[in-house]
C-alpha cells in the first residue's frame, strides 16, 4: 500500500521530505480530476454535492441516477433525457465561463514557465487550462486558425473533451458553445452546416438531407472516444520521455529476464515526478495513464497522489509511491513555498556562470592575470597580521589606569539561521563590537 501521509502534519519530517524532493524534480508529469475545480466555482461529479446528485434530485423520474444522464447509451434513448441532458450542458457551460483559474491551474503554469512541465493531462471539461494561460491540445481547431496547437508543443491534453465546442452528432461539423442566451446556436439545436447543404440540394429541386444535433464535445460514458489513438500517441510519447534518463537503473532488479515486477528502491534524489491531482482514479482510462507514466522509468521517478480523501489502496501498491491526504492547493502553495526557499548562493552562482560565459576568451585571460599570485596573498596576510597586532597593542592601554593592561574583547559566535546565516558576536558594551560575515 502507498506510503500515507496528511498534509495538516506540518511537522512531520517524512513530509517535508517529500516536498523537498517534488520541488527539486527536473521533469514532471501531471494528471488531474475535477477536485482541482471546485474552489473555482465548478462543482465536480461524485462528490455528496456535486452533478450527479443535483440531477438526480431535480429529476429522479427521469432518470435512475445522475450518471444515467451522462452515459451515451441511456441520454440519447428518449426526447426526455436528450432535452435534460442539453439543459444542465448549458447550465454548466455558463457555470465554466464564469470560472477562474484556481491555485492548482497556476501551479501547472508555474511548472511550465520554469521548464519542466512534461505535460498535464485532464479528465475537466471547464476549460480553465486555457484561461492559465498553458497551450491547450484541441483536435477541433483548424490548422489555418490560431487556436490550433500541434500535441507536440501542447502543454495540456483534456482527455474527456472541452465545453467549450458544440460538435454536430451528423457531420462532425465544430462550433463555438457560446453562453450568452440568445446565442444563435446551442446545445440541442440542428446543425446550421447540415441545414445549409439540405437548403442547397432543395434549391436544386433535389430531395432534402437529415440534419445533425449539436452536443457538447465532450466524451460520455459508454461511448468510443473520438481521438482516443490521437491521444495514445501522446501518450507513448511521454513514457519514452519519462523512461528516457537514467534507463540502465532498470538493471537493479526491474528489468530483468525473470520478469519481475518489483519497483526498485526509490530514487534518493528523482529526476521525474507524476503528480495526480484531484481524481478519484476511478475512471478506467485515467487509472492506465497513472499506471503507464508511474512504470515508464520506476528507478527515477517517484508518484505522488494527492486528494482530500484516501483514493489509493493495495492495488495501487508498486504503482503509486504516496499519497497525500489533505487539500491539493494547499500542496501547491507548500511546493511554491519550498521554490522561494531556494539559498540565494545558487542564483548568484549562476548569475556569475551566465556573466562568466558571455564575456570573450580575451576578457577571461585578463582577469586571470589580474588576480594576485600565491605568494603575494600570503605576503599580504602578513602584513595584515602584523598591522593588527599593533593595532591591538595601542588599544589595550588604559592610560587613565596608569598603564594597565585589559583584557583583549571575548567574541562569542551566535549562528542564527533565520536571518540570512549571519555570525552576531555578542560582547560587552566597553569593548569594540564585531560582526563577521
Amino acid at each position: 500500500m502507498p506510503e500515507t501521509y496528511r498534509l495538516c502534519d506540518k511537522k512531520n519530517p517524512s513530509l517535508s521530505g517529500l516536498i523537498k524532493r517534488v520541488a527539486a524534480a527536473k521533469r514532471v508529469a501531471v494528471v488531474t480530476g475535477a477536485g482541482i475545480s471546485v474552489n473555482c466555482g465548478v462543482p465536480d461529479f461524485r462528490s455528496s454535492g456535486g452533478v450527479f446528485r443535483q440531477i438526480q434530485a431535480a429529476h429522479g423520474d427521469i432518470v435512475a441516477t445522475g450518471r444515467d444522464l451522462f452515459d451515451a447509451s441511456v441520454v440519447f434513448r428518449s426526447a426526455a433525457t436528450a432535452e435534460v441532458f442539453y439543459r444542465w450542458m448549458t447550465h454548466l457551460r455558463r457555470t465554466c465561463a464564469d470560472a477562474q483559474p484556481g491555485v492548482v491551474h497556476r501551479f501547472i503554469r508555474n511548472l511550465a514557465d520554469r521548464g519542466v512541465l512534461l505535460r498535464s493531462y485532464t479528465q475537466n471539461i471547464d476549460g480553465l487550462e486555457r484561461k492559465a494561460g498553458l497551450a491547450v491540445w484541441d483536435p477541433y481547431a483548424p490548422k489555418s486558425s490560431a487556436a490550433h496547437v500541434p500535441w507536440q508543443t501542447a502543454q495540456s491534453v483534456p482527455l474527456h473533451g472541452s465545453m467549450e465546442r458544440l460538435t454536430c452528432q451528423l457531420c462532425s461539423s465544430s462550433l463555438h458553445f457560446a453562453t450568452h442566451p440568445k446565442a444563435d446556436v446551442g446545445a440541442g439545436d440542428e446543425c446550421p452546416d447540415c441545414r445549409m447543404r439540405s437548403d442547397a440540394r432543395q434549391a436544386d429541386g433535389r430531395r432534402s438531407l437529415p440534419t445533425g444535433t449539436l452536443r457538447p464535445a465532450v466524451v460520455l460514458y459508454e461511448e468510443p472516444h473520438p481521438h482516443c489513438e490521437d491521444i495514445a500517441k501522446i501518450i507513448a510519447h511521454d513514457t519514452r520521455a519519462l523512461g528516457s534518463r537514467r534507463a540502465a537503473l532498470h538493471d537493479n532488479g526491474i528489468g530483468s529476464s525473470s520478469g519481475s515486477r518489483r519497483r526498485a528502491p526509490l530514487p534518493r534524489d528523482p529526476h521525474n515526478v507524476v503528480m495526480v491531482f484531484g481524481t478519484t482514479l476511478k475512471v478506467p482510462g485515467c487509472r492506465q495513464l497513472v499506471r503507464q507514466l508511474a512504470t515508464a522509468s520506476p528507478a527515477s521517478t517517484i508518484t505522488v497522489v494527492v486528494n482530500n480523501e484516501p483514493v489509493c489502496g493495495k492495488s495501487w501498491d508498486g504503482v503509486v509511491d504516496y499519497q497525500v491526504v489533505g487539500d491539493v492547493d494547499a500542496w501547491c502553495m507548500r511546493i511554491q513555498r519550498q521554490w522561494s526557499l531556494q539559498p540565494k548562493i545558487t542564483r548568484w552562482a549562476k548569475t556569475l556562470k551566465s556573466a562568466a560565459d558571455s564575456r570573450s576568451p580575451a576578457q577571461n585571460k585578463l582577469q586571470q592575470s589580474q588576480r594576485p599570485s600565491s605568494a603575494e596573498k600570503e605576503n599580504s596576510a602578513t602584513n595584515d597580521d602584523k598591522c593588527t597586532s599593533r593595532k591591538r597593542k595601542r588599544s589595550g592601554v588604559d592610560h587613565d589606569d596608569g598603564g594597565a593592561q585589559l583584557p583583549p574583547p571575548v567574541r562569542r559566535s551566535v549562528r542564527i539561521a533565520e536571518r540570512g546565516g549571519l555570525d552576531f558576536c555578542r560582547q560587552p558594551s566597553q569593548h569594540a563590537v564585531y560582526i563577521c560575515i
